[in-house]
């Protein structure tokens, strides 16, 4: 029994750290842009990420779709999820939700979603310092 509860403790452990390996929590400002699709414009993002929570907003409603909701990463793939309630009066396709490939480097965060249409969403961030 002893054994089981340590086993079952390491795995649990092991999940959440899997989870989260190393993301760089804080506020991130950039773009989105559609690309692909015709007079796609480019919008000023900023995203909050706090481990598991996410908060974003856009400059353009609804593009992209931001709100709030939770994340993870593994395996250089950002995964959302969106807890915001939404109108049917624009494309679903914007909402921030689903997986994302990505890319950190430094302070920076890009992350890409393709569609079989041709269309992909990109997101480039820059992480903003931290208010001490």
């Amino acid at each position: 029994v002893l054994m089981l509860s340590l086993v079952t403790t390491l795995l649990a452990c092991s999940k959440s750290a899997a989870d989260n390996p190393d993301f760089p929590d804080g506020i991130y400002t950039g773009t989105f842009q559609r690309m692909h699709q015709e007079n796609s414009p480019l919008a000023s993002v900023t995203i909050n990420f706090n481990f598991p929570d996410w908060t974003g907003a856009s400059n353009i409603n609804h593009y992209p779709a931001l709100g709030n909701g939770t994340f993870k990463y593994v395996h250089d793939a950002l995964t959302f999820e969106n807890g915001s309630v939404w109108t049917a009066d624009f494309d679903w396709t914007l909402i921030l939700k689903d997986s994302y490939i990505d890319r950190i480097k430094g302070d920076s965060l890009i992350f890409i979603k393709s569609y079989s249409n041709g269309w992909v969403d990109v997101y480039k961030l820059k992480k903003q310092p931290d208010n001490e």
